[in-house]
């Protein structure tokens, strides 16, 4: 069974960039600077001479080194072929990103080129690209266990004094059939002439993390994610250090500092998965016809959608009557289970709750083009909160203040500058519950609300923490997980100062207050997503393939390898559908996406099974796609020397005709236990096979 190959979005999206309409500055743009923006690409990366369609845009972009201006650089076959080359380029020949697509018919099976070739090329690669200090430059860990079908990726972090900088690190994607570099990520530069302090007068790390708890700690909230294929809400309590991804503790000090962040330029793995900062607010809102509607008017007594609109009208003043109604939906808010009016104004939006006619959402997006002095922030949140306690006072009651730079809704005309954003979190058992806010958003020109998001789940419940850890365990364990470490970190775009910090820094680990144990965002005990390295594979006979499946993403998910135990019936698909398994949250979805696609029936799932060769022949004919042929046991001779019951006589013909299974000394042994070892040569055979054209 040919297996079609899905082009990496990532890389599609570079592509898709070079039609983008970005700010260009075609007026001022000088030749000679592109020129040299390619010079600096080409001396980097190769691009063959049929790559004729060449496309270039720039826009300036605030770095370390002030502002800069950035080329994008793209080429295309002038062929109608999918291939691309794209890279970013400064005006100082700094490489941002480079991304090659090539649409590579061989590019099928496992890897042709091992994992320590594929590094080989990827350090050739720093070598070019970061000469000035790749020498410093040291391949890191990744936890993420990033898969690609086609790409091998590595992790580079510079260190300095034998100290991790954490603001310079790369990521290489190296093709896993020609060797080639195809993809690299540089961040942004590390700026001119900047200075790395010396090591003398740091603290010691158990002063570090004794700060670190008294002065920035670990904070308990409330979770929630909401199961949409079960219609279920799940609220969980955890230890977080997200409030603190921008400060660390001086290291040589004690005090808490802030941190520089460069933006980046566009994060392309964000832009391809279509990522959110919280998963469980995307709620699902299907739209009412017409004859539903009515049917829900009647039986619910739902206001109309002229009362609705009125609604909107007497709360914002800053709608006038000039702004004409333009259209209205019905739509279910299922997490709340109620129904929601969306009404479209003229320069305005806002959602009403059907029932009770409380306002959910709204937004203002026309140019006031309010002249005159401006108000206060004060004067704002006095504006916000007399909003807030006119209409949801019950509810503003219980809530605290947390300010945020954004504003709830970005738009052309309206901007930081140009209004000041309110986020009232709500607060239940004296705890901050993530999910649930007030928002509002005041213009600083003419004092009026233009913005509101009244975020609240009805009718939960929240568990008891009175049990949970104090915030020194919390950190220890967070430690443990995470890593806390001395590290060069920028303080401002070109001061740069060693701080003790946490190894990523990324934020995003909860752990459960009262076990300790890592969660996911869904509630549930974390699922560790790296790669093993198995101790007890070394001399067994089944060690090349077990390591050359392991490179490429194939993997039992254990400590060991264990290659002469049993294997499971869960292992053993677990095993053959590793680059996916991980996609689902529970083993019961794992298995409907096997019985939806024919690898099993309903009656055979038995996940703690062993699995003979007969069962491995079924799944491995039906994984190939030849299962409707193999039921067809008249037709097939046996290949083996010993007997098979006409249940698996199929199986096992096709198994052996196409090398999937080979038996032992010429017998298949139907009910002998497959092993781990066993199951891998199965697996290796198998991705192989079907990616074949």
């Amino acid at each position: 069974m040919k297996k079609k190959r899905i082009i990496n979005l990532f890389l599609i999206v570079c592509l898709l960039l070079s039609t983008i309409s970005l700010p260009t500055f075609a007026a001022e743009e000088d030749g000679k600077g592109l020129e040299k923006a390619i010079v600096a690409a080409k001396n980097v990366i190769t691009v063959p001479d049929n790559y004729t369609d060449f496309r270039s845009s720039s826009e300036e972009r605030d770095t370390s080194n002030g502002k800069v201006r950035v080329w994008r650089l793209n080429w295309k076959q002038k062929e109608d072929k999918s291939d691309f080359i794209s890279a970013s380029v400064d005006e100082d020949g700094f490489l941002y990103e480079y991304n090659r697509y090539n649409d590579n018919e061989n590019s099928n099976g496992l890897a042709k080129v091992t994992k320590e070739k594929a590094q080989a090329s990827a350090e050739e690669f720093l070598n070019k690209v970061v000469p000035n200090y790749s020498s410093q430059m040291k391949k890191v860990e990744d936890d993420s266990n990033t898969y690609s079908n086609e790409e091998y990726y590595f992790k580079y972090q510079r260190f300095v004094n034998e100290v991790p900088v954490n603001f310079v690190n790369v990521n290489i994607g190296v093709n896993k059939y020609t060797g080639e570099v195809t993809s690299y990520n540089g961040g942004t530069p590390e700026g001119r002439g900047i200075q790395y302090p010396n090591k003398d007068g740091i603290i010691q790390i158990s002063e570090a993390e004794k700060g670190y708890v008294e002065k920035l700690g670990v904070k308990l909230k409330y979770y929630s994610y909401y199961d949409y294929s079960k219609n279920k809400m799940n609220i969980f309590a955890g230890y977080s250090i997200n409030e603190n991804k921008n400060k660390a503790i001086d290291g040589k000090t004690g005090q808490v500092v802030s941190l520089y962040k460069d933006d980046p330029i566009y994060n392309m793995k964000d832009l391809a998965n279509g990522v959110t900062a919280d998963k469980s607010v995307v709620q699902s809102k299907p739209e009412l016809t017409k004859e539903e509607i009515d049917a829900v008017n009647s039986v619910r007594n739902l206001i109309t959608k002229e009362k609705a609109e009125n609604i909107l009208r007497e709360t914002f003043d800053i709608v006038t009557s000039d702004m004409k109604f333009k259209d209205a939906s019905l739509n279910k808010d299922i997490i709340n289970d109620k129904y929601i009016w969306n009404i479209s104004i003229d320069g305005a939006y806002g959602e009403v709750d059907a029932k009770s006619g409380e306002i959910i959402n709204f937004s203002y997006y026309k140019d006031n083009n309010v002249k005159g002095n401006k108000i206060s922030k004060a004067q704002g949140q006095n504006t916000a909160e007399a909003f807030l306690r006119k209409n949801v006072s019950d509810k503003f009651n219980q809530t605290k203040l947390e300010d945020i730079k954004e504003p709830i809704l970005k738009i052309a005309t309206t901007n930081e500058e140009k209004t000041f954003s309110f986020n009232y979190m709500r607060q239940v058992n004296g705890i901050e519950f993530s999910n649930n806010s007030l928002n509002v958003e005041v213009d600083n020109a003419s004092g009026k609300v233009i913005g509101y998001n009244n975020r609240w789940y009805d009718n939960v419940s929240f568990p008891d923490v009175n049990q949970a850890m104090n915030k020194e365990a919390a950190f220890s364990i967070f430690k443990q997980l995470e890593g806390f470490q001395l590290e060069y970190a920028r303080l401002d775009k070109n001061i740069i100062g060693l701080v003790y910090n946490f190894k990523d820094n990324n934020g995003e680990i909860i752990i459960d207050p009262i076990s300790g144990v890592r969660l996911d965002y869904t509630g549930k005990a974390y699922k560790e997503n790296k790669l093993p390295e198995y101790t007890d594979i070394k001399g067994h006979w089944s060690e090349k393939i077990v390591k050359e499946l392991l490179d490429n993403g194939y993997y039992i998910n254990q400590g060991k390898f264990n290659p002469d135990n049993n294997i499971t019936q869960i292992d053993f698909f677990k095993y053959l559908y590793s680059p996916v398994r991980n996609s689902y949250n529970t083993d019961d979805e794992f298995y409907d996406m096997l019985v939806q696609n024919g690898i099993i029936k309903k009656e055979e799932k038995a996940p703690n099974s062993i699995v003979s060769n007969g069962e491995a022949a079924k799944f491995a004919t039906r994984y190939l796609g030849y299962e409707k042929i193999a039921l067809h046991s008249e037709i097939f001779n046996n290949p083996f020397k010993d007997n098979i019951d006409d249940k698996y006589k199929g199986y096992a013909a096709i198994c052996y005709s196409l090398k999937v299974i080979a038996g032992t000394n010429g017998n298949f042994d139907q009910n002998h236990n497959l092993s781990s070892a066993d199951a891998a040569v199965i697996v290796y055979n198998l991705i192989n096979l079907s990616n074949k054209s």
